[in-house]
Formats: structure tokens, sequence, C-alpha cells
């Protein structure tokens, strides 16, 4: 029986701390690009885009100049695991080539993440841009577009923080001229790049590229479609610094995904058109952004209809067989990542107490 602290971490919704902000530029950097595409009759390059403006949710607590830099290497990444994604499924065997290539990528982009104290922290976009970029045959001329829409969509994410928090200074200005005697609360300095704790090499090896092997080799040898997810799936606890906290993760990750599943099967049983698609992309990036930071699985209620429908305005699939492969790997891929969890104990590491 899990105990009452573990069940209250489960559903417990933190205060909000002025995440409206950041949540409107993360849906405004989804929209626009897709906006686009959609105007120009491309929705073929919808995932580019979609990942490319990931790099918006980057660095939310950091001044202005270490929030930039922390997209810019979010997003420059992330225009690697897309070029890679595209690259991979260049092969006829693009399946079983992925399991190694988001092996290897999943533990460099763990520790580089780790290292520059990345938020939010882990490989969770940088693998699910590989894993569904490389679902999905593909010929070299691909390679361009994918490039230029994602570094595009990149570069709008960026100016899109620097005009709001530029819009933020001018407006408290403002407020201060009006209202000089209003008490001011302390911006948040938030953490730093480069001040994350070391953790040995294996930690990474074990936990995201053995992690990353098995839950890949069982789902693609399985046959179930998308095994991608479960690869998505297994790396997702590994980000949290302690095993109770990995555990939590892993539990939310499968209560939130089931219940996102049912919410996407109700969204998309009315089949809506592409253009309705995307604003139900914006809206379901806007509610992950104002709930990832207070309890993850409500945000996952809003994570998988996002992740789902990205999916659906590319390259459509039958519902029922999207939904389940999403639940089952799901499942499969946390399972792999408590085990991981339960199994390997290394020694603490400083800012890795158990």
């Amino acid at each position: 029986m899990a105990p009452p602290s573990f069940l209250r971490d489960l559903f417990r919704i933190q205060p909000a701390r002025g995440e409206w902000t950041v949540a409107i530029r993360a849906a405004l950097s989804v929209l626009l690009p897709l906006l686009v595409l959609w105007g120009a009759d491309r929705l073929d390059w919808a995932m580019y885009a979609s990942f490319g403006a990931l790099s918006s949710i980057f660095g939310r607590t950091l001044p202005l100049p270490e929030r930039l830099r922390s997209q810019a290497e979010a997003g420059l990444t992330l225009i690697l695991a897309i070029l890679l994604g595209v690259a991979v499924a260049l092969s006829p065997g693009r399946e079983w080539l992925l399991i190694p290539v988001a092996a290897v990528f999943a533990t460099g982009i763990a520790v580089v993440s780790h290292r520059r104290n990345w938020h939010p922290p882990g490989v969770l976009f940088h693998v699910f841009a590989l894993g569904a970029c490389a679902s999905t045959a593909r010929t070299a001329a691909d390679l361009v577009p994918a490039a230029l829409v994602s570094a595009a969509a990149l570069a709008l994410s960026l100016a899109l923080t620097y005009l709001t928090s530029l819009g933020r200074h001018l407006w408290r200005r403002h407020i201060a001229h009006v209202a000089q005697t209003w008490p001011r609360r302390p911006a948040d300095p938030g953490t730093l790049p480069g001040d994350g704790p070391e953790w040995p090499l294996r930690h990474y090896l074990v936990r995201y590229g053995l992690g990353v092997v098995l839950a890949g080799s069982v789902a693609t040898a399985i046959g179930i479609g998308h095994p991608y997810w479960a690869i998505v799936s297994v790396v997702v606890p590994m980000a949290a610094p302690t095993a109770s906290a990995r555990l939590l993760r892993g539990t939310q990750r499968v209560v939130g995904t089931l219940v996102g599943v049912l919410i996407t099967w109700a969204v998309l049983a009315f089949a809506p058109p592409p253009l309705a698609l995307i604003l139900i992309l914006a809206v379901m990036q806007l509610g992950a952004e104002l709930f990832i930071g207070r309890n993850y699985t409500v945000a996952l209620l809003f994570i998988t209809p996002l992740a789902l429908c990205m999916v659906q305005l590319g390259h459509p699939l039958p519902v029922a067989q999207l939904m389940a492969d999403r639940a089952i790997e799901t499942v499969l891929g946390v399972a792999v990542a408590m085990a991981i969890t339960l199994i390997t104990r290394e020694r603490r590491q400083r800012g890795d107490a158990e």
C-alpha cells in the first residue's frame, strides 16, 4: 500500500507562481508557426515546427540573458534531435536503428542538461523529437525543411521571450511610476546554468542508455506501434534526483497519461479539421505550462493530448490504434524505469541524497 504522503504528492497541486507569462509565450510559440504551415498547406512539416517551438519552455525562472542562453542551447539540441530523427528515418530498419541512436543521444543530452542545469531537466523533449521524426519513412530531401522550419521556430520562440520580457519590464516601470509605494516582490533569479550537482557517468549510462535500450527493444520486438513512446516514458522519471522522486514521477506519468488518453480520445472522436487541431494544440500547450511545475499528473492531462494531436496533425492515424499504443507503451516504459530505479542503488552523490 502506498504511503499517504506518496498519494498526496501524486495529486497535490502546488500554488501558482506566475506561470501565465511562460504559458502564453509557449502557446504562441507553437500556434504561430503552425498557422503559417497551415496557410502554406505544409502541415507535413508541423512536427519540425512544434519541436523547435518547445525551446520556449526552457529557462523559465532565469534572468533574461541566461534564459535566452538556456533556450538557445536547448533549441539547438532539439534541432539536432530532429535532424538525427530524419536521418534515422532514411533507413528501412529505422525502428531498430533508433534504439542505439536514442540511447547514445539521450545519455549525452542528459549529461549536458544536468551540468548546464536546464529547466525543465532531463531529455524528454529531445527523445520525443528524435523518436517522432524517426518513426515515419523520409527522404534526404526532408533534411533541409527539417532544419529550416525548426530553426525558424526556435528564432520565433527567442524573439517572443525577448519581447514578453521587454513588455513586462515596461509594465513594471509604469506600475512603479503610478504607485511607487506598492511593495515589490523580489524577482526570482532562478538557478544559473552550470551549478547542478555532478553525477558519475554510470548514472547516465544506466538510467538513460540502458533504460532506452531495454524499453525500446521490448516495444519493438513485441511489435507495438510507435515504440519510441516507450523510450520517451523510460527517460521521464530519470530526471528526478532521488529514487523516491523517480517512483513518484513514474506513477504520475502512468496515471496522467491514461486519463489524458481518454481526453484525447474524446477530442479526436469528432475528427477535428487541421485548423481546429492547431488551436487545440495551443490550448493544451498553455495548460501544460500552467501545471507542469505544480503537479505533473495534472499537467499530463494536457501534455498527452498535446503530444497525440501533434502526431495526428502531420500524419493522421486510426484513433483507437493511436490511443492503445500510447497507453501500452507508457506503462511499458515506466515499468522499465521503475525496475532500474529499484535494482540500481548508486552511492549517494552531492545533490542526489536518497
